[in-house]
């Protein structure tokens, strides 16, 4: 009505002039049409003015000449009856500029005033990626108050929150479907989803409500989320996900803030928390989320901060039912797991499904989580685009590619020291042939269709097969890198005190310790000793793991490892370090705590040392203690499974190095012997004396039991091994019996001694051959 008026009132002659004219003479605005200015500068609009127009332009805000009405007329048009042509009030000018600038544009709002710069309405074609920013920032925009959480936790309220969630996701298939080649359809419903998804975090403070989740098929939604096109989706499932499986929950004390009738600020007990964290984990497990999560790891690229993120989630996530599995928590089967069971199944195939699983049995069996880790650690820390070295620490807005592979060796030594993977019967892969890792999102368009189908998995030129990964391999190149150098960051010495842990571990097992012999692993570890360096002691602890074995294992394999020990010159490197001699010990990296000057200093000053430096001192002691620990078990295992039989004549090379030097190898063995046998005792009777014995005989546990576990942490196990050790070379060898039996007099001590720690020892070996061993040795020494 108001443009109405306006051209109306501008076609009326007052005296000669537009209404308009007469309102400006009123106001006191001069008649400057007459003068013909081409500009009058005016900050804000004054009124209209015949053959003028309000813009913004390069002379600034203002009245310019409109030189569309100073054209002439055609010669048809009399002017009589034809009317002005009157400009809008919202008026849009574009205008180029003479230095061919972008062209602006200027919108005047008469309501407000003021003008306002507008940018050009370019329409262009956006990618996914453009369009996701710009409804990111829109959202921002419209919602800045707090996120979308679930305040109703009980069953209504989740029911409801679990309705609106699957709307939601069905709605965003449908769209996705029907658009998609048009990502600007769903865009702003897949934002939707994303809050939707978000909200559940609000549940981690109810752990009661955990079985609302599966009950009404919030964990199905999650499942189908993480097979998303749009791995920020999977992303934020995993994100929730990390909240509600933290085992952190299970220590905290919980209310029932959705209390249901009759639960009135009820305190949720620990029991029912472990019971709704069990079935929580094990609708995810049993509906194929080990497998999703890690189908998802293929398709985010660590150079992007969210996917950076969202790999470190599911390591997380991975690492946060690894400690749950460990805890004793979860209790599940595979019974309703997989595609479903068929009727007809025997009933032995039954019983097997309805065996409890761990998390390591279902990553080892169910998915390639564990052929990715090994992918990721053989990758160097060059991921910046920069290639420089990252040594960047963890913060909220970087990862660093050193952190992830960090984070990597830390969970695959988790994986291989648990005692499902250790197992001799357990159907787990051997880590030379672990199959490679595969994903679902993986790209298939650009395969040949031309191209005849793939023959059947091949024998390289090693005998293994090209579908297959080296395990074996791939931490051997890891620890081969320090092998004449130290690590120079922390990140870089724990990576590599973990891999050194995820080798010994898989040494648990016989098929692992023939892979290791093979790739000459017991070479590369000696070279690290030689060298002195850091990783010297873990090279020592992995030379503890492939030659003594477990108890209950096979002495083929350990006695075929000893002598290639002895072969490759190992008796020049262990004895030095049985000796303890200073110039053999390795020596710690500066980088760590042990290694540091402080760790030189700390205990020197006494009580004027800084707590820093005591606990130094303290790390390069505990050094100094595994260091020994280990020399002692592999002296063991070489006078254990090396006979006279031996190749390489293994045997009377052993034999030789107690009897050189006058029997100086048999007095260390001797003092050892004694200062473990004390410390041993000492720990028996602080036992005894302690609270402890106390509490464990009022909840009925075997005293003496508790006290001989005790005794053996205490040095026990160590005073046995070196009795045996010192039995090996009196039984073979006339003169160092001799020695032996004097150096024990000397110090007020006899051969009774080492005869009852034999007699203790071989009544906790399980092992019939190594007992029996035992049994010759306190019967001929």
């Amino acid at each position: 009505f108001f443009d109405r008026y306006q051209r109306t009132m501008s076609n009326v002659s007052v005296g000669g002039g537009s209404v308009t004219d007469v309102l400006d003479r009123v106001i006191g605005l001069p008649d400057n049409s007459s003068r013909g200015e081409s500009f009058i500068p005016s900050k804000k609009f004054s009124g209209s003015k015949p053959g003028y127009v309000f813009r913004s332009s390069n002379l600034g805000t203002g009245y310019y000449l409109d030189k569309q009405q100073q054209q002439p007329r055609s010669s048809d048009d009399d002017g009589s009856n034809q009317r002005e042509t009157k400009r809008p009030r919202f008026e849009v000018v574009n205008e180029q500029s003479n230095n061919n600038e972008q062209q602006r544009s200027v919108r005047f709002d008469a309501s407000r005033d003021t003008t306002q710069l507008i940018p050009p309405n370019n329409k262009q074609h956006l990618t996914g990626s453009e369009l996701l920013a710009q409804a990111e920032q829109a959202q921002q925009q419209q919602q800045q108050s707090t996120p979308k959480t679930i305040h109703d936790l009980s069953s209504r309220g989740i029911q409801s929150s679990s309705i609106s969630f699957h709307r939601t996701l069905t709605k965003n298939q449908l769209l996705r479907a029907q658009h998609h080649d048009n990502p600007e359809k769903f865009m702003m419903n897949e934002l939707a989803l994303n809050d939707e998804i978000q909200q559940f975090n609000s549940l981690a403070v109810n752990m009661r409500s955990y079985s609302y989740l599966v009950q009404f098929d919030v964990m199905e939604g999650w499942l189908t989320c993480l097979n998303h096109e749009n791995s920020d989706v999977a992303m934020s499932v995993v994100s929730v996900l990390v909240e509600l499986m933290d085992p952190l929950l299970l220590q905290e004390e919980q209310d029932s803030s959705g209390k249901e009738d009759g639960e009135e600020g009820a305190i949720i007990t620990p029991m029912e928390r472990l019971d709704n964290m069990n079935i929580l984990v094990g609708a995810f497990v049993k509906g194929g989320g080990l497998d999703l999560i890690t189908s998802n790891l293929g398709r985010y690229d660590e150079s992007v901060e969210e996917d950076a993120k969202g790999v470190e989630d599911v390591l997380t996530l991975v690492e946060s039912l690894l400690d749950l599995d460990r805890a004793g928590v979860l209790q599940f089967d595979n019974s309703s797991g997989g595609d479903g069971g068929d009727a007809e199944k025997d009933d032995a195939e039954k019983e097997m499904k309805k065996m409890p699983l761990s998390i390591v049995s279902c990553i080892c069996q169910q998915t390639t989580f564990l052929s990715w880790l090994f992918q990721r650690i053989e990758q160097s820390n060059d991921g910046d685009s920069d290639g420089t070295e990252t040594t960047i620490p963890v913060t909220d807005s970087s990862i660093s590619p050193a952190v992830i592979k960090l984070h990597a060796s830390e969970l695959l030594s988790a994986i291989l020291q648990h005692e499902d993977y250790s197992g001799e019967t357990n159907g787990l892969c051997k880590l030379s042939c672990l199959q490679k890792y595969s994903s679902v999102f993986d790209d298939d368009d650009d395969v040949d269709l031309d191209k005849k189908p793939a023959a059947a998995p091949t024998e390289g030129e090693n005998g293994k097969k090209e579908d297959t990964i080296d395990g074996m391999e791939t931490l051997l190149l890891a620890i081969a890198t320090y092998r004449k150098q130290d690590p120079q960051v922390e990140v870089d010495c724990e990576f590599l005190e973990n891999v050194f842990d995820a080798l010994a571990a898989s040494l648990l097992r016989e098929d692992n310790v023939a892979d290791f012999v093979e790739a000459e692993g017991i070479e590369l570890m000696l070279r690290c000793l030689r060298q002195k360096v850091h990783a010297g002691g873990g090279a020592l602890k992995v030379l503890n793991f492939a030659l003594s074995g477990s108890s209950s294992s096979s002495t083929n394999i350990y006695r075929t490892a000893c002598e290639t020990f002895v072969s490759a010159g190992g008796l020049k490197v262990i004895f030095p370090l049985y000796m303890s001699r200073k110039s053999a010990i390795p020596c710690p990296a500066a980088c760590s705590e042990g290694g540091s000057n402080l760790a030189k200093k700390g205990g020197k000053n006494g009580s004027s040392s800084s707590k820093r430096a005591k606990r130094a001192a303290q790390a390069r002691k505990r050094w100094l203690v595994e260091i020994e620990r280990n020399a002692i078990n592999i002296m063991y295992a070489l006078t254990r499974h090396i006979d006279q039989d031996a190749s390489y004549d293994a045997h009377e090379r052993l034999l030789v190095k107690f009897v050189e030097e006058e029997c100086e190898k048999c007095d260390r063995t001797i003092e050892l012997c004694l200062k473990y046998d004390e410390k041993a005792r000492i720990a028996e009777y602080q036992y005894f004396r302690s609270d402890a014995a106390e509490e464990a005989e009022q909840t009925g546990v075997d005293i003496e039991l508790a006290a001989l576990d005790a005794k053996l942490r205490g040095g026990g196990d160590l005073f046995h091994r070196t009795c045996a050790i010192l039995s090996f070379a009196c039984v073979f060898s006339k003169r160092c019996h001799e020695h032996v039996r004097d150096q024990l007099k000397m110090k007020g001590s006899g051969i009774t001694v080492i005869k009852e720690g034999l007699t203790e020892f071989a009544a906790l070996v399980a092992d019939r051959t190594q007992k029996s061993q035992i049994e010759r040795f306190i019967a001929e020494i």
